[in-house]
């Protein structure tokens, strides 16, 4: 959910957080880090008419959802990413996502190396190394994410996930799995169903939770894309046991999108 790039042999994940808690610290800003991922988008974008190994997209979100949870203030969030292709196969790209009154401060940031493989005509596997960072404050650092997956993707119709992370700064942080299925049914030359389910442990401490355990989540929408244009209206889904995040908004059921790739 989110953002995403697609070219040939390489998927950009969407920007996407774990967490959001209350202001407890005084902001720290950190203009050369928003400053270098700016500068990586705008080298994607501007480099993407001399080749093909380099693009980006932005987009305007109604909210920051990941796997199902509301994961930032329920307001207006804007997303850029760009990608690097250096070699056959192989992708680098890295995301921010700002929100306001404050866009000087990134909400989120991403990092991703991927190798990916077709597999005949209609395969596609791809092997993911990515990582979540959100420095905000000292709190939400807390929930910087490192994560690994495995994606099987058929004809850019169904993609099948299994991905496993942890959270490398807290003080105990059990590696957990989630499970995640996609699926992008035209229904005409511009509109087409979107939809997906996934399940994933949560670790107790990561949102408050008494215990850890496993919750479902799941969306449903429709998109329209032309010429580099998408326009996204998704419901979203979740399971009773859903964690909802310290200081979070709680559920979205509704989330909107308007993205635009170069």
């Amino acid at each position: 959910m989110g953002i995403a790039v697609r070219h040939e042999h390489s998927e950009i994940p969407p920007v996407a957080s774990t967490q959001r808690h209350e202001r407890l610290h005084p902001r720290r800003r950190h203009p050369r880090l928003l400053g270098w991922l700016l500068l990586t988008l705008a080298s994607g974008s501007c480099g993407s008419t001399l080749a093909n190994d380099f693009g980006g997209a932005v987009a305007v979100t109604s909210s920051l959802i990941d796997r199902g949870i509301s994961i930032a203030p329920n307001k207006v969030t804007v997303q850029a990413a760009g990608y690097w292709l250096p070699s056959p196969g192989w992708s680098v790209s890295t995301s921010v996502a700002l929100q306001s009154t404050d866009w000087s401060d990134p909400v989120a940031v991403t990092a991703q190396v991927g190798r990916a493989w077709m597999l005949g005509d209609r395969w596609q596997m791809q092997a993911s190394l990515l990582y979540y960072g959100y420095p905000t404050d000292r709190s939400t650092r807390t929930f910087n994410r490192q994560e690994g997956s495995l994606a099987w993707s058929y004809r850019d119709v169904v993609t099948f996930a299994i991905s496993t992370f942890n959270f490398p700064r807290a003080d105990q942080s059990p590696w957990n799995v989630a499970f995640d299925i996609t699926g992008n049914v035209p229904l005409s030359d511009d509109v087409s169903l979107s939809l997906g389910a996934g399940s994933s442990r949560f670790p107790a401490m990561a949102y408050g939770a008494p215990r850890s355990g496993r919750y479902q989540y799941g969306q449903l929408g429709l998109k329209w894309s032309r010429l580099g244009w998408t326009l996204k209206a998704e419901r979203i889904l979740t399971s009773g046991n859903t964690p909802r995040m310290q200081g979070g908004p709680g559920e979205t059921p509704w989330l909107g999108t308007v993205s635009r790739t170069f």
